[in-house]
């Protein structure tokens, strides 16, 4: 896919700001988080497989093994995100230590900006 997927913590920026159309993707877990980015148009919302899932379970053994455990949200976001070939976009640098254990996970950290 090549595209972005972004995090909740974005998505409240972005919607903050005035944003009510992005290109890209998000997850369900995200909507759940805050389901104002239903109404944001050209953002599509992808729902966990089987395969993701298993991906997940992968990742969490390899942070707990590593030390460095992380919630399990944000690493079933990682794998679908993995799977997916999507840049995931967020604030959140528990997605740079999911990186560390699967460097196929690609992350843009969102600068915010305050006006």
């Amino acid at each position: 896919m090549g595209e972005e997927l972004y995090d909740t913590n974005v998505l409240i920026e972005k919607w903050r700001r005035g944003t009510r159309e992005l290109s890209g993707y998000t997850t369900v877990f995200n909507v759940i988080e805050f389901p104002k980015a239903l109404l944001i148009r050209g953002l599509k919302v992808l729902y966990p497989d089987i395969d993701d899932l298993n991906l997940a379970i992968r990742l969490a053994k390899d942070l707990m093994k590593a030390g460095s455990p992380v919630g399990a949200v944000d690493v079933i976001i990682a794998a679908i995100a993995i799977r997916r070939g999507l840049t995931v976009v967020t604030t959140d640098s528990d997605f740079e230590r999911i990186r560390r254990v699967e460097p196929r996970l690609r992350v843009r950290l969102y600068r915010q900006t305050h006006t």
